[in-house]
């Protein structure tokens, strides 16, 4: 279970070197909470994610040495938007995850030779909702999801991801979760300067 709080400088949401499934179809267990394809508000999350700028730090790369794995699954271009799928796990069965994900909940970025260059339209700010954090276990079974990537930044079209995939990449992002039990407290100091977990894919991947 792992609680991640953000720094309160603004950071780039961009995803990480990602591996894992190439599979273009992921299953979102029933028994998860419902999916979004939107993020959080960038107040909410207390991160900056301008276009035409790249990932602050700290950021940690997914990989087999994290508690918890990020993997960008599958990539698939529908209409004016990118549907990026993703699988969160970890190699101890006893792991769990805190829900809801914070600070920052799994979030996708579009990336143009490591530059932000599209994002999620980010959700209205509802402020928080109350609901009590749960743990979800992630070390017996994959957390999984979907986002969209559906608005790019100025000087960027889809026409141009489509005949020059090889220079994109999408990055999904999340706060890196504490172990613990699941908690809805914060730091009386503000935010703790924890890194982003993050897992990248580049477009021309097979499977996309």
């Amino acid at each position: 279970m792992r609680r991640t709080l953000l720094p309160a400088v603004p950071v780039l949401l961009l995803v990480l070197a990602g591996c894992g499934s190439r599979s273009d179809a992921v299953t979102v267990d029933p028994a998860h909470p419902d999916s979004t394809t939107t993020s959080p508000s960038l107040r909410e999350q207390d991160r900056s994610l301008p276009c035409g700028r790249t990932v602050d730090r700290p950021v940690v790369v997914s990989g087999p040495d994290e508690p918890l794995q990020l993997t960008v699954t599958s990539l698939r271009r529908q209409g004016s938007g990118l549907r990026t799928a993703y699988r969160i796990t970890s190699g101890d069965r006893k792991e769990m995850l805190s829900l809801p994900i914070g600070e920052v909940p799994p979030t996708a970025r579009l990336l143009k030779h490591g530059v932000v260059v599209g994002r999620q339209k980010p959700a209205a700010d509802k402020g928080p909702d109350g609901s009590p954090a749960i743990g979800y276990p992630v070390g017996r079974r994959p957390y999984t999801g979907t986002l969209a990537i559906d608005s790019l930044c100025d000087g960027t079209t889809w026409s141009d991801v489509d005949r020059h995939p090889g220079d994109y990449q999408v990055a999904v992002v999340m706060s890196v979760q504490p172990h613990g039990e699941p908690s809805d407290s914060r730091p009386a100091g503000g935010v703790l300067p924890l890194p982003l977990l993050e897992a990248t894919r580049d477009l021309s991947a097979k499977g996309r």
